[in-house]
């Protein structure tokens, strides 16, 4: 009697029965978004295929395929007459409105209790379940740190960066003269070498290379990412549920890095605390350049008792991986692939640029010296524009009670999330010439004519227009790095390590160029980077 019943069990598990549930989850998810979603105002136009019932399940598909599309069909038909409009949302991606450039400025203007960047943040990156304790997010004291103490302390942690990129470098590549090496460039090379970089900065020497914490930092920057994809799929009145299983897993991987970092930020906490004592073993002890000593000298500054708890400062060390490690490696993969794929000349003249600076500055980087490789930063930022890695990298979620009316006579009611789009503005004929061409010295011709002027001539130059063409200058034309008071605080750092990274690379090793670019591979709104091998082999030394 069991058996039979079992068996009929089995039975009904039919491939229609599995498809009907399938769709009815669907379904269900559809209409509860569409239920919990923010009032847009009616009188946005929507791109995609509107907003209605049967159009959010059209959307949801479509969107898959076609979201690129419509960003480009609305900001040729709206943005062009300075109208925002609605980008549908599509499963795992939430309804936002795209505002134009023309009205940019005025978003980026407001105050954060009235347009926040934060909770938008917050959001999209599942604050409640993903970074341990939702403090984290919620108050994002590291992102304080590092806007306050990294740009000021980049000339001393050059050196380590260099050190970094050198020895790493070696390992991965090898330095065989006669044969080349083919390498994986994403995680053979950027993601074996940028994480020991990134950690080298926040945590030292003595972890940044451990292989047990680095495999279990990325393991958490894994499941972060895979949060991003799936949570949203699923309702959000099931997360109280669903939330806290996936939570254990960041919480997990946090356990583990925690007992390789928690050590060193005690020593540390005791360090200062024996200095400040005016203990006689301390009159010659300076602090390791490192984020955990410019969050403990801010905490103390600003009287932050909670930020100087050792577990408070180990989880921070948590989102400043996740956030910097993915994207500098898909900016860094994206533009040496753009490089390979150019005319050969324009590695050559990256390597005599890199290699002419270095001897000019006694055989060493420099900050000064890598501000002037006019070359290779125009390289890396046209990449950054023409192998766009998102539709939009600037979001805003209104929290104000009362909305917010746009300059356009738009309302916009709590809970509506604003955007603006930077894959169209990226390739806007009306802004780039050749903008669906890779230039590799776009932005360093202007710079470079600047430097070979007499001084009469550089009198007559606008020289406040000609640094803004420079990769860490933010704009409503350049948005790689976000723009306004939340632009990315770590662009600067970013771009010493992709330029130390590069020009070590192209001194130290010949590289074969690719034959064609990879073509760009998209999935609804994300950007997936294509797989590319790489030959390398290192230069005899003459």
């Amino acid at each position: 009697m069991e058996h039979h019943s079992g068996s009929s069990v089995i039975e009904r598990l039919t491939v229609f029965n599995v498809f009907a549930t399938a769709l009815t989850y669907l379904a269900i998810t559809i209409a509860l978004s569409f239920l919990r979603a923010p009032k847009y105002p009616d009188s946005l136009p929507w791109v995609g295929h509107g907003k209605s019932w049967s159009a959010a399940l059209k959307n949801t598909f479509d969107g898959f395929s076609k979201s690129r599309d419509w960003l480009h069909d609305g900001y040729r038909k709206y943005h062009k007459q300075g109208r925002a409009f609605v980008l549908p949302s599509m499963l795992g991606m939430p309804t936002e409105v795209s505002i134009p450039r023309s009205q940019m400025q005025w978003m980026l203007d407001q105050p954060d209790h009235v347009l926040s960047t934060s909770s938008a943040h917050y959001d999209t990156l599942n604050g409640d379940y993903a970074f341990i304790s939702s403090a984290i997010l919620k108050d994002p004291y590291h992102e304080r740190i590092v806007h306050k103490n990294l740009a000021r302390n980049l000339n001393a942690i050059i050196p380590e960066m260099v050190d970094e990129v050198s020895f790493n470098v070696a390992d991965v590549c090898g330095t065989d003269t006669e044969h080349f090496k083919k390498v994986d460039l994403m995680d053979g090379f950027f993601m074996s070498i940028i994480p020991k970089i990134t950690n080298r900065m926040l945590v030292g020497k003595s972890v940044c290379r451990n292989p047990d914490f680095l495999k279990n930092m990325m393991g958490f920057t894994t499941d972060v990412v895979l949060g991003l994809i799936f949570l949203p799929m699923i309702p959000r009145s099931l997360h109280p549920l669903v939330g806290p299983i996936y939570s254990l897993g960041p919480k997990y991987h946090y356990w583990r890095t925690r007992k390789y970092t928690l050590p060193i930020i005690k020593k540390r906490l005791e360090d200062f605390r024996k200095k400040e004592a005016g203990d006689p073993a301390y009159v010659d002890w300076k602090a390791p350049n490192d984020f955990i000593t410019w969050t403990i000298r801010t905490a103390m500054d600003e009287g932050r008792n909670d930020e100087l708890q050792p577990s408070r400062i180990a989880m921070r060390i948590c989102p400043l991986n996740f956030a910097s490690i993915h994207t500098t490696a898909i900016t860094a993969h994206s533009a040496l692939i753009d490089i390979l794929s150019a005319d050969p000349s324009v590695v050559e003249a990256l390597r005599e640029e890199a290699t002419r600076i270095y001897n000019e500055d006694g055989k060493q980087w420099t900050k000064n010296g890598l501000s002037r490789m006019y070359k290779l930063d125009s390289a890396i930022r046209e990449s950054q524009r023409y192998s766009t890695m998102a539709m939009s990298l600037i979001s805003k979620k209104v929290i104000a009670k009362e909305g917010i009316t746009s300059p356009e006579g738009i309302h916009y009611p709590r809970g509506c999330l604003l955007s603006c789009a930077w894959l169209p503005v990226a390739h806007d004929e009306e802004l780039y010439a050749k903008e669906d061409a890779y230039d590799a010295f776009r932005f360093s011709r202007d710079r470079e004519q600047f430097d070979s002027m007499g001084e009469d001539e550089k009198a007559s130059v606008d020289v406040l227009k000609l640094r803004q063409s420079g990769i860490v200058t933010t704009g409503l034309a350049n948005q790689a790095f976000g723009h306004g008071r939340h632009a990315c605080p770590g662009r600067f750092f970013v771009a010493h390590e992709l330029k130390i990274m590069f020009a070590h690379l192209f001194m130290n090793y010949d590289i074969q160029p690719l034959t064609e670019r990879p073509g760009q591979r998209w999935v609804g709104r994300n950007f997936l980077p294509p797989k590319v091998d790489i030959e390398v082999r290192h230069r005899k030394v003459y």
